[in-house]
């Protein structure tokens, strides 16, 4: 049952992270391009690019800039991105259901840091960072104690689940543009059940209406009224 649970958690979560206004769903989606881009070129068979050279390439194919935009741009940030991967994991803790955008950040500012360290240490200071705060916060709820006054505190247990929300919202970013091709596709091709119209409820048995009928106990019926005699001329 708690496996269910976490499944349907999981899913409602994933619909969350595709419920945006527009504007932003599109810049999630870049994002996730170039996110989904970057982790799956580091499977490939010798083969790691950067971010940079993932960014670069999907730019020339689209014929917006050349090849050498990306070098320079990585030469750029070279100097002074190392600490944009622990940047990017503080933003990623900073995620909630109704604030999804400090994610698409945060993986920005990860892509970028990863010019100057590389793949796996990008992504180990941001979740290092991630789960740092987390940790702290739990610490600091253990001490603050569960009673909510006039105040706001940290409930031990709130601090976990704001915690778990945000990871799963910020690791569900690479994966925002095939879950919306799915869900395109899929509403294109599914068939919705009817609405159902507002009004009154109605017995479907064909049962008695919501008003008593004439007769019924403490509402007699018209036949059944007293009608006083007229006296005879």
């Amino acid at each position: 049952m708690d496996a269910q649970n976490h499944r349907r958690e999981l899913l409602r979560l994933a619909r969350t992270a595709l419920d945006r206004p527009r504007g932003q769903l599109l810049t999630a989606l870049a994002v996730s391009t170039w996110t989904l881009g970057w982790i799956g070129g580091q499977m490939l068979p010798g083969a790691s690019p950067s971010a940079f050279d993932v960014l670069g390439e999907l730019l020339a194919r689209l014929g917006l800039v050349g090849e050498a935009w990306s070098a320079q741009l990585a030469e750029a940030w070279s100097s002074g991105a190392a600490a944009l991967p622990v940047v990017g994991g503080l933003l990623w803790a900073a995620t909630t259901e109704r604030q999804q955008s400090p994610a698409l950040f945060g993986w920005v500012a990860v892509l970028l840091g990863s010019g100057s360290l590389g793949y796996r240490p990008a992504l180990v200071f941001a979740v290092l960072a991630l789960v740092g705060v987390i940790a702290v916060l739990c610490g600091c709820a253990t001490l603050t104690g569960n009673f909510v006054d006039r105040s706001p505190v940290l409930v031990p247990a709130d601090v976990l689940r704001a915690g778990v929300v945000a990871a799963a919202l910020t690791a569900v970013v690479p994966l925002l543009l095939p879950l919306q091709l799915g869900d395109w596709l899929f509403r294109a091709y599914a068939t919705l059940p009817p609405r159902r119209l507002p009004g009154p409820e109605r017995s479907a048995r064909g049962g008695r209406s919501a008003t008593r009928q004439d007769g019924e106990a403490g509402h007699p019926s018209r036949s059944a009224e007293y009608r006083p005699e007229r006296p005879e001329e």
